[in-house]
């Protein structure tokens, strides 16, 4: 496995683990609007950059010299494609964040459905990144 399709699970996994922790409190009440959710974002947030920083560290000296060349044609084909639909996907959130504010949502329940439309987006980038290198695109 290259180190870019490493850098994808890694990106993937973070994602699911440090975001799902954060909506996961945030859906099951464990944590109340306002300074709570604030301070496990914060956590939440320097937890992501913790754990990439460290697991890309791993991945790195487990293939020496892959990630440190220039991106082949390949690679930059599904670097593009994938960043392409997850933009796609990210606008369309975006969009859709016009639904909620008819419903009396917040602007904190804003900024939570902005953040989870970036989570999103991100999720699919890792996915569609992982599927063009297993595919081989």
């Amino acid at each position: 496995m290259s180190f870019r399709e490493k850098s994808a699970w890694i990106n993937l996994a973070v994602l699911l683990a440090v975001f799902g922790i954060y909506f996961g409190a945030l859906v099951t009440g464990r944590v109340r609007h306002g300074l709570e959710s604030l301070h496990l974002l914060l956590w939440c947030v320097g937890g992501f950059v913790v754990l990439q920083a460290a697991l890309t560290a791993a991945a790195a000296m487990t293939t020496p010299g892959d990630g440190r060349g220039p991106l082949d044609e390949r690679e930059r084909l599904i670097q593009m494609q994938s960043e392409s639909l997850g933009y796609r996907v990210l606008v369309w959130l975006v969009l859709g964040l016009f639904v909620p504010i008819h419903f009396g949502h917040s602007a904190l329940d804003m900024a939570n459905f902005g953040l989870l439309g970036l989570v999103i987006a991100g999720l699919v980038v890792a996915v569609a990144q992982i599927v063009m290198f297993r595919r081989g695109a």
